[in-house]
């Protein structure tokens, strides 16, 4: 959040957040993305997927 509109690879936040060294088969992301966008609501476009890339958290403006 404190980097809007960088986008951070599944393997980037894994490893800063999880600290988990193995991204082969790892969904734990896209579940805990799934799972934010549901709390955030209304607000939930704020978290973008860059298909094929990762997520990035949209610029305000």
């Amino acid at each position: 959040m404190s980097q809007p509109g960088r986008v951070f690879t599944r393997e980037q936040l894994l490893s800063s957040v999880w600290g988990v060294a193995d991204y082969s088969s790892s969904r734990t992301v896209d579940v805990h993305i799934a799972q934010l966008r549901v709390k955030l609501g209304d607000a939930a476009g704020i978290v973008r997927t860059i298909r094929g890339v990762g997520y990035s958290v949209a610029d305000e403006g």
